[in-house]
């Protein structure tokens, strides 16, 4: 039998213009409310859900606005993550003082609870953060979310199941996110006290081999100008934006996207032959944040080649790629912008904006600068410091640089 639940507060969006009340409220008299959006648009404009409860006899607001995921937002998302909260604030009200079970600590918690708890306690930038939740919401809830902390422990075969046959159609990254977050948070628990043991551990994850290295595609020149430029697609004969100096920043300095997005004028030093990395662009593109897997201060040189710089040495000093009203372009926005432009381009499947960076290690394999050096340079091995990568100066660096300008020469590229 289902249970009715009468939930703390209420949920609605302060632009739908049904609440418009122009005889009665005084915002709407003068003009200045927030009522612009007609009832049969609010479930896809761009403004935030609100929860408006009370606490303590004083009101109290929360917003909750929708998740773009992949590049696109996810509608109805934000009212989704304003309802759980809702849900949690009428138990957190009604339960008072009283523990209805003991399962803070016991292995009774529910598993959905300690799995966003440990996802939260990560010590990663919040972007990271977001890309485990997202697998977690949608690969891990919704089979394990219902079950305590003691039954996921103990389904092995359950948690094979769901990595090895639900989730096979993944590549490996999600996947072992996925693993991660499942068998940390069981481990976090055993590490508490709160279980005595698990059967979670050498879960193996088989190569799906959709994203594997014989997989990996380097196109031609113009290929890779059209995703950079943007152009008409074929098909559709309709305009495609490109994903503009990104592209060859990723190319010509093998730099990931969240950190060609952060590039600014004043990061290229030494007459513009080398290319100081030392931050990359929060999600959202409002701020720097330090870059993967390194603390804040902490950098690598790397080597410009000449056309690259030719691109950037006439604009102006500042972001090289700044956003719209944001100190950066969005990373979602970029990237939708790579995908429809390689897609268009005819690029083969399996190109990402990774395999710019392996093309980048290639021209310097393919034109003589030693294997460990590229190693190095591919894996950003070493700490802050020009001596850290071999891409400041030195011979290796140079050897890296002129391999980039020969490859860019050799595909006819220059001018």
């Amino acid at each position: 039998m289902a249970l009715a639940v009468n939930r703390t507060g209420v949920i609605f969006k302060k632009c739908d213009m049904s609440n418009h009340r122009p005889e009665t409220v005084k915002q709407c008299v003068s003009g200045i409310c927030q009522h612009t959006c007609p009832p049969n648009t609010i479930e896809k404009c761009k403004h935030a859900w609100t929860l408006r409860y009370w606490v303590n006899g004083k009101q109290l607001e929360k917003s909750f606005k929708d998740e773009i995921r992949n590049g696109r937002v996810s509608y109805g998302s934000g009212r989704k993550l304003a309802q759980d909260f809702q849900l949690k604030l009428t138990v957190d009200k009604r339960s008072g003082d009283i523990t209805f079970a003991q399962h803070g600590r016991t292995g009774r918690q529910n598993f959905a609870e300690a799995a966003e708890s440990f996802i939260s306690r990560l010590p990663i930038l919040d972007g990271s953060k977001y890309h485990y939740l997202s697998v977690y919401r949608k690969h891990v809830r919704p089979v394990f979310g219902d079950m305590t902390v003691a039954q996921v422990a103990n389904d092995r075969d359950g948690v094979t199941e769901l990595l090895a046959v639900t989730m096979k159609h993944l590549s490996n990254t999600p996947r072992q996110q996925a693993r991660y977050v499942i068998v940390g948070t069981v481990e976090e628990a055993v590490k508490a006290g709160k279980l005595s043991m698990h059967r979670l551990d050498g879960i193996e994850l088989a190569d799906s081999g959709r994203y594997s290295r014989r997989s990996f595609v380097f196109p031609t020149y113009e290929q890779v100008r059209f995703v950079a430029d943007g152009g008409i697609n074929p098909d559709t004969k309709r305009a495609v934006a490109g994903a503009g100096l990104c592209v060859w920043l990723m190319r010509g300095c093998g730099l990931r996207i969240e950190e060609a997005l952060a590039v600014s004028k004043e990061d290229f030093i030494e007459d513009g032959t080398v290319l100081r990395v030392a931050w990359q662009a929060s999600g959202d593109g409002g701020k720097r944040e330090p870059l993967k897997h390194r603390k804040a201060g902490e950098y690598r040189d790397v080597p410009v080649p000449s056309w690259l710089w030719e691109m950037v040495r006439d604009m102006p000093d500042g972001p090289l790629i700044p956003g719209n009203g944001r100190l950066f372009q969005q990373y979602g926005t970029i990237y939708f912008r790579f995908t429809n432009a390689a897609e268009a381009a005819g690029i083969a499947d399996g190109f990402s904006p990774h395999s710019l960076r392996h093309a980048y290690a290639s021209a310097m394999q393919g034109r003589g600068v030693a294997s460990d050096a590229t190693f190095r340079i591919r894996r950003e091995a070493g700490l802050a410091g020009p001596a850290a990568l071999p891409g400041s100066a030195g011979p290796a660096g140079r050897r890296a640089g002129h391999a980039v300008d020969q490859g860019f020469l050799a595909a006819g590229c220059a001018g």
